[in-house]
């Protein structure tokens, strides 16, 4: 008989349990288990190299160096002004013509007569808030600093309407520039002002009744695409009869815009026709609308003009600004529903008076002031805030030391300047705004300002990554 297999007792339990707590991972057993934690762990710590940049961002440097040029002499305007900010003394460099020569600026300010163009170099103190004027005989215009891209809108071509189109080059090197005309249909086949080519230290005019004769208003794009150029027009007015031409420098704008301000209306009775110019492929509308010191309005019987693609419409607005309507007003205000350029032209028996949409001033302005009757008109203000005005004679003295002006959006402020006063800075605080000067001295101008630069972007240029 088969003796029963004993029930283990409970010591042996015990020591079977102890026996597997004492037993150890084998060594691949750890090797299965740390190997993937530490993968994992490496992964995480791990970053993708950086991909390198191929361009960097110009830096921002204190302003050294800056040009300025002024178109040639316009019937009497053989006056060149010139102003620094800064007030400091020394030497301009300038190219009258193809003759090198200088400036003394003294205290900040300096004059000369020249009939040909002239170009401003400033350098180190003296190039921040460098400004130029050239004026007299009723006639004044801004000199301005060469641009890569220039817009005129309402020139002519015509024998009664007839515009210059003058190109200077500032630089040594040859420089060449496009310029696109448009008309009332479309734009104009132009081959003689396609692939303009200046060379250096020279200057080129173009009048565009022989160029390419047209009775529409027009509307020009100078585009530069090799070198530095400087644009500006002349505008003549020769009606049939006795009454004499009127000439006057026509403004150029920086871009086409959906909201502008057109400074510079005037106060006497005058004839008055608005440019408008639509360079893009699509149909425009525009508002327009009348701003006074108290408010922006629109005028009864004025309607909304509507711009065909690539087309240049006039509006004829001697019938709105008149009476108690024009009472007060100092600028247009121009709302489209696309970029569209503008000019206004205020044409009396004995003169020209031609304004253009302007830049916004974000901060501060200059200007160097022409002999006569002169006048600052701010509106378009982005918010309410104050403008700061301060003005220096011929001698260099102060004549206006810190004059504090509100202006608020919606409206148009008009400061009067001292006769004597031939350098002005505009401070804007708290707000931005389109600021134009008003000159008159035997005839009505005026001037557009820009903002005032005060530092230059340096390239950064690094050798090529191989």
């Amino acid at each position: 008989m088969t003796e029963p297999t004993p029930a283990p007792t409970p010591s042996d339990g015990r020591r079977r349990v102890a026996a597997a707590a004492t037993r150890r991972p084998s060594p691949l057993t750890l090797l299965a288990v740390l190997i993937p934690l530490l993968t994992i762990g490496a992964l995480a710590v791990v970053r993708p190299a950086a991909e390198q940049p191929t361009s960097y961002d110009p830096a921002g440097a204190p302003l050294d160096r800056v040009t300025a040029v002024c178109p040639p002499q316009l019937g009497a305007a053989a006056e060149v002004r010139f102003g620094s900010t800064g007030l400091g003394s020394g030497d301009l460099a300038l190219r009258v013509g193809r003759d090198e020569d200088t400036e003394a600026l003294v205290d900040g300010v300096a004059s000369r007569e020249e009939r040909p163009p002239v170009v401003v170099n400033g350098t180190g103190d003296l190039a921040p808030g460098l400004v130029v004027s050239r004026s007299g005989g009723g006639s004044a215009t801004g000199c301005e600093q060469p641009s890569p891209e220039r817009w005129f809108t309402g020139l002519g071509a015509s024998a009664e309407h007839s515009s210059t189109l003058t190109l200077v080059n500032p630089d040594k090197g040859p420089a060449v520039a496009d310029v696109s005309l448009w008309d009332g249909t479309g734009l104009v086949d132009a081959p003689a002002l396609r692939g303009v080519r200046v060379p250096g230290g020279r200057s080129i005019s173009f009048d565009l009744a022989d160029v390419t004769p047209n009775r529409d208003a027009l509307a020009a794009q100078v585009l530069v695409s090799r070198g530095r150029l400087a644009a500006s027009v002349v505008d003549t007015i020769d009606p049939l009869g006795r009454d004499k031409p009127v000439r006057e420098w026509l403004p150029g704008q920086a871009a086409p815009a959906t909201t502008s301000y057109v400074v510079g209306v005037g106060s006497a009775a005058a004839d008055r026709v608005l440019t408008l110019a639509n360079p893009g492929d699509s149909e425009e509308r525009v508002t327009i609308r009348l701003v006074s010191g108290e408010s922006e309005f629109a005028p009864s019987g004025l309607e909304e003009v509507t711009l065909a693609p690539a087309t240049v419409t006039e509006v004829d607005l001697s019938g709105v600004l008149r009476g108690k309507t024009l009472a007060g007003v100092q600028a247009l205000r121009l709302d489209a529903t696309g970029p569209v350029t503008a000019s206004l032209r205020t044409r009396t028996a004995g003169d020209l008076a031609l304004a253009a949409a302007g830049s916004t001033v974000t901060s501060e302005t200059a200007a160097a002031l022409p002999a006569g009757t002169k006048k600052l008109v701010v509106t378009g203000a982005t918010a309410p805030g104050v403008l700061v005005l301060k003005a220096w004679d011929a001698d260099g003295q102060e004549v206006v030391r810190e004059r504090r002006i509100e202006v608020d959006a919606g409206t148009a402020a008009r400061v009067n300047l001292p006769d004597d006063a031939v350098l002005a800075l505009v401070e804007l605080e708290r707000t931005g705004g389109v600021v134009s000067l008003e000159v008159s001295d035997r005839g009505l101008s005026f001037l557009p300002l820009t903002q005032l630069e005060t530092t230059s972007q340096v390239p950064d240029v690094r050798p090529a990554q191989r």
